[in-house]
């Protein structure tokens, strides 16, 4: 009796376990893994998982922070995360180092509208100057995409500059310290250089606009396999943007110290960008519209270049899944 008694209650607890596996499996599922880099605009994912909007919407945000958007490239390239907040230069990249890999583009973030930054030594006054010079970058299509923008209307490019490549806080020390003229930059590592007369703005993205995008994307099997979650994704992007207006010090004063930063900075970074709203995703993510012209003409920009060979494919835009 003892046995039995002993044998149930051992079949009862295997029955108890299987059945808190099967309860809990969905919800280990129905997690994602997001790629960010230190941009304001992408804090808004960070706020959605720390204040349970994620969970709101079924699921759980996991928010992987990379040093730099080279690391945070290899990392959605590898299959170490499901999603990626980044630029479409960098989205482009993707395909060129992985086609398996080439994202879908399933939001518009935001529009960079000066908060991307050619900054240079005070006595420098135009990116003309900056021919033969030490020039500081990241890694990355969107440096160079910058570097390429500011310098061609005068007449050269990127061979006709001495390319250093860093991490954002190395480029911006390597400048203070004189081993740089200039520096590819964006905030917040450029806030300290801004409030110093030594530097100045030569170029920034406001003298390209439409040019410089953040979009949200995701893993093609994950948006083939899961387009719900994905979908339940984009309303935390929506949550949270909201719950920042409805808690405007609170949801700032959060964002900021996750950045290193003051309440004060981040706002002021605010204003170096523009964030669209629900209702005009459906147009910038059209076919044929704002985001498909942008990479069909960044691409263009890219094989002239010589940084994309012919038959990389382009990331692909599912505007079905940004309500």
């Amino acid at each position: 009796m003892k046995r039995r008694g002993l044998l149930a209650a051992v079949v009862g607890s295997a029955g108890l376990a299987l059945g808190l596996v099967s309860c809990l499996a969905p919800w280990r599922e129905r997690q994602v893994r997001l790629a960010i880099v230190d941009w304001p605009a992408y804090e808004y994912f960070y706020l959605a998982s720390r204040k349970g909007l994620d969970r709101e919407q079924g699921f759980s945000l996991q928010v992987d922070q990379f040093g730099s958007l080279q690391d945070q490239r290899r990392a959605f390239s590898r299959g170490d995360v499901d999603a990626i907040a980044t630029t479409l230069p960098e989205a482009i990249a993707i395909c060129r180092e992985v086609p398996a890999r080439c994202p879908v583009i399933v939001l518009v973030l935001d529009d960079s509208n000066g908060a991307d930054q050619l900054i240079a030594a005070a006595p420098l006054r135009s990116p003309a100057d900056l021919k033969g010079k030490r020039v500081g970058l990241e890694r990355s299509v969107l440096g160079e995409f910058m570097l390429l923008s500011a310098v061609r209307p005068h007449g050269f490019g990127l061979a006709d500059v001495q390319l250093r490549y860093d991490s954002p806080k190395a480029l911006v020390a390597q400048l203070k310290r004189g081993a740089l003229e200039a520096v590819v930059t964006y905030v917040p590592h450029s806030d300290a250089l801004l409030a110093d007369p030594r530097w100045r703005v030569l170029f920034s993205s406001s003298e390209i606009p439409g040019e410089v995008v953040d979009v949200l994307a995701v893993s093609p099997e994950l948006q083939r396999s899961n387009q719900p979650l994905v979908a339940a994704l984009v309303r935390s992007w929506w949550a949270s943007r909201q719950l920042a207006q409805q808690e405007p010090q609170q949801s700032t004063a959060l964002m900021a110290q996750r950045q290193g930063v003051t309440s004060e900075q981040f706002l002021l970074s605010q204003r170096l960008i523009r964030y669209p709203d629900q209702a005009q995703q459906a147009e910038l993510l059209a076919p044929s519209g704002p985001v498909q012209r942008t990479l069909l003409q960044l691409q263009a920009q890219m094989r002239q270049a010589n940084r994309l060979p012919q038959g990389v494919p382009l990331p692909q835009i599912a505007p079905e899944l940004v309500r």
